[in-house]
């Protein structure tokens, strides 16, 4: 038997057997319809430049032919794929750091995870003399990205660490992530200066965030990246969520606050290294897409799914738009950047204002 009932703040809880299930409409509204959007994007990401997203669907569903088939799903697919998977997964990363500090700025772009990402990506495509140049190309771009993201949120982490705890004093995260950043950015130019013009211009070209070159070799880290947030975002859902009360509130609730956040931490490193390693650090989306996401649900914090949805949708239009209306060759980080800037001084600004107040 299962029983519905209507609570305070438009939510519904559904009742089954001996299991309650807390629905809000409005978060389950606007969640569906940032995937709506998403598949839209993606037909029309499929159809730009060769037929149209009607026509997108019948190929996909097997009505086409031989050279459609070609264009369709040995060109297009793994492109879109990588952009939509990618957008995902640094939307749900950035969601997730926002959670647990408790902050709107602290995310994978501004804590050096992407940077840290980068540059070990960059030293497998470009240092092949070195030693660990060589090892990291062994190992392959995705892998060095997850060892560079997991290494500089440990070195991040210690410098953080105050009386045992890590996200104690936020804004002191916040600047020693912002420390590294350029710190790494520093190391990878040194590395594209060092390397040879093909390889730096390679190179220069992914760390913008580019999904020119994406294949289905890029397709299996992006897919990754989703899998890992998304799994470890329906085990830890409800504590999650309570956790970004407060640490106090969370622990007089019964919150294991420990494997909350760390575990939490670890999650958006992995998720955000591996979108990394498939299309390069895009810029921002970590940022705008969960800010995007808390104000359509009228919620207190970002919601993982729902900012992972929209993070998929802006990355898929920005991709439509550099192959449409902007220059060609343009890469989709450009114009991420471009609306994240923006976004990123009207965050500072309206913070400051309400610590003033």
């Amino acid at each position: 038997m299962s029983r519905t009932r209507t609570v305070v703040g438009g939510a519904t809880v559904v009742s089954v057997g001996r299991t309650a299930w807390v629905i809000r409409r409005r978060l389950a509204m606007w969640s569906l319809l940032a995937a709506v959007v998403a598949v839209v994007l993606a037909l029309t990401g499929l159809a730009v430049g060769f037929t149209t997203p009607v026509d997108v669907a019948r190929i996909l569903l097997g009505g086409g032919t031989r050279a459609e088939n070609v264009v369709i799903f040995d060109d297009m697919l793994p492109r879109v794929l990588v952009a939509g998977f990618v957008g995902f997964g640094l939307g749900l990363a950035g969601c997730l750091t926002q959670v647990i500090t408790r902050n709107p700025l602290a995310t994978p772009d501004l804590l050096g995870i992407t940077a840290g990402a980068g540059a070990a990506a960059v030293l497998a495509l470009t240092a092949t003399a070195s030693s660990v140049g060589s090892a990291l190309r062994t190992l392959g771009v995705p892998t060095a990205a997850l060892l560079g993201g997991l290494g500089t949120a440990a070195v991040m982490y210690a410098l953080a660490w105050r009386r045992g705890q890590v996200v104690a004093g936020v804004m002191r995260l916040v600047l020693i992530g912002v420390g590294m950043t350029w710190t790494l950015q520093s190391v990878t130019g040194y590395l594209l200066v060092r390397a040879n013009i093909y390889d730096a211009q390679m190179a220069q070209t992914w760390m913008v965030g580019s999904l020119a070159d994406s294949g289905w070799s890029a397709v299996p880290a992006a897919a990754a990246a989703v899998a890992v947030g998304v799994c470890w975002t329906v085990v830890i859902a409800r504590p999650l969520g309570v956790s970004g009360l407060g640490p106090d509130l969370a622990t007089g609730l019964g919150v294991r606050l420990g494997v909350t956040v760390y575990g939490t931490l670890l999650t958006a490193v992995i998720v955000a290294s591996l979108a990394v390693s498939a299309a390069g650090p895009i810029a921002f989306v970590g940022l705008v897409a969960p800010q995007i996401a808390v104000r359509l649900a009228a919620s207190g914090q970002p919601t993982p799914i729902l900012s992972g949805t929209v993070g998929a949708a802006m990355t898929l239009a920005a991709d439509i738009l550099t192959r449409t209306l902007l220059p060609g060759g343009l890469p989709v980080g450009v114009v991420t950047a471009a609306v994240g800037g923006p976004f990123l001084v009207f965050l500072i600004v309206q913070t400051a204002r309400r610590t003033a107040v």
